[in-house]
């Protein structure tokens, strides 16, 4: 991939640091893009009190800026091997990648980086 995210089928599937869940999926080259955006809900919460808001789930046209600038920033992470970190902890961020050159897994530290692509993540929720 070179952040154009023409190779597919694809899918990114990211849980953020609350365990809230963040899908992204082209079946094919030129189809739209699926989002879907999977909350925890107080019932699955460990406080029986966290909410991760409203699920949410959207079409994105192939060519919408935000697809290709979704892969620039999930590559730049994953490529940033100082802000991964070894284990799954509350607070970290676990992203796979699926292409049709295999599935790959890493880690994000808490931490500024995570922050950014959280930021960037919620405007797709709205």
């Amino acid at each position: 991939m070179t952040g154009t995210a023409t190779e597919a089928p694809w899918s990114i599937h990211y849980a953020d640091g609350a365990a809230n869940v963040y899908r992204f999926e082209q079946r094919s080259a030129g189809a739209e893009v699926s989002f879907e955006y999977v909350p925890v809900t107080p019932e699955m919460s460990s406080t029986g009190s966290y909410s991760g808001g409203a699920p949410h789930r959207a079409r994105l046209a192939a060519g919408d800026a935000r697809v290709a600038e979704l892969w620039r920033r999930v590559e730049g992470l994953e490529a940033d091997t100082a802000s991964h970190a070894d284990a799954r902890a509350k607070g970290t961020g676990a992203f796979r990648i699926r292409t049709p050159s295999g599935t790959r897994a890493f880690i994000v530290q808490q931490g500024a980086r995570l922050d950014e692509i959280h930021s960037f993540l919620a405007g797709f929720r709205e």
